[in-house]
């Protein structure tokens, strides 16, 4: 793991803020503290939340619909240009405003890992078909679906892939939060993953410097590999 020295540039590292409610049933953004708690072990790295600029922009996905005017654009990419890496998390559903901040990391060849609804978020992006509105399946069996910080399944890791060298490891065990899952044909993403039973678990950028989507959750495993995922987007932070 890579340690802070004094006078090196800390690395800012945006993540999207997601929507929950309190008892009182009011609405409330805030970092996954999963999240946040991982990434505290790094003393070179500093989190920043990042919010919706507008209600529009932060309501479910609909194709071919610009729900981020030009002034939020710009407030944006204020925000974005300052970020040396993302982390786009899970959540109930992913939005317009999730796709914009990996496209700027894909522009500026900026890291980001995409979890759950994030890692949906991503290969939604790389669509044949982007007209279509449900982008995922529903899941009929619990093999995926347990609790956060246990072993569900067991996911296959592709030779020659960026998770591959990472885990180094052809098979690796995963918690498993999800309800849905893609099920539609996509361009220009390399498969990573894929579950014992055939579902898709990870997709990353091959020309991209850390461009990872992942399916899992390892905020809640903290194990050997989830380790090993964060220490490698931190180390391709520049």
């Amino acid at each position: 793991m890579i340690k802070y020295k004094y006078g090196d540039r800390m690395k800012l590292v945006g993540i999207v803020e997601r929507a929950y409610y309190n008892k009182d049933n009011q609405k409330i953004m805030q970092i996954n503290e999963a999240i946040r708690k991982a990434f505290s072990a790094y003393d070179e790295v500093c989190l920043i939340g990042i919010l919706p600029t507008n209600e529009k922009a932060y309501v479910d996905m609909k194709m071919g619909e610009d729900l981020i005017t030009k002034e939020d654009k710009k407030k944006l990419d204020y925000i974005l240009n300052q970020c040396d890496g993302f982390i786009i998390p899970g959540g109930s559903s992913w939005y317009q405003f999730d796709e914009y901040i990996m496209k700027h990391a894909i522009e500026q060849d900026k890291p980001f890992l995409a979890i759950c609804a994030g890692f949906q978020a991503l290969c939604s992006m790389y669509a044949v078909d982007r007209k279509q509105f449900d982008m995922t399946s529903r899941l009929n069996h619990d093999r995926h679906y347990g609790e956060q910080h246990l072993y569900i399944h067991q996911n296959q890791i592709l030779d020659g892939t960026l998770l591959k060298k990472i885990v180094k490891d052809s098979s690796i065990p995963v918690n498993s939060l999800h309800h849905d899952y893609v099920n539609f044909k996509f361009h220009s993403l390399r498969i990573s993953a894929i579950s014992e039973d055939g579902i898709l678990e990870a997709v990353e950028l091959s020309n991209h410097r850390f461009g990872l989507g992942i399916q899992w959750h390892p905020e809640y495993l903290m194990d050997k590999n989830s380790r090993k995922i964060f220490d490698k987007f931190i180390d391709s932070i520049k």
